[in-house]
């Protein structure tokens, strides 16, 4: 008999630790697993790392394009970039130019 009292006595002071330690390990499970995680913060800053890659893409490809239509301008016409565009739309060649045909099929 003295000896279940004794267990019931230990286990209700370590009850208190016991949960306490509970507590923080649920805590700090959800703080490295949880959907606001560090986890999840390293895979958002991977996502805004691509996103902000293809931002950079985007916005260098806009600025060549614009260079271009700038330069077909009726204000700043560039004859050699008129020119190129009539060639290409009118599939014309100049006779020195060297026209190598690309085949579509490969």
């Amino acid at each position: 008999m003295y000896f279940g009292g004794e267990w019931k006595r230990r286990a209700r002071h370590a009850a208190g630790p016991l949960f306490g330690c509970l507590l923080v390990a649920y805590f700090v499970y959800h703080a490295i697993h949880g959907d606001r995680g560090a986890l999840a913060w390293r895979e958002l800053d991977r996502r805004i790392a691509e996103a902000e890659a293809e931002r950079d893409a985007t916005r260098a490809a806009r600025e060549a394009l614009e260079r271009r239509v700038a330069l077909l301008r009726p204000d700043s016409l560039d004859p050699d970039m008129m020119e190129e565009q009539g060639r290409r739309l009118l599939n014309f060649a100049h006779p020195d130019d060297l026209v190598i045909p690309l085949d579509a099929e490969r």
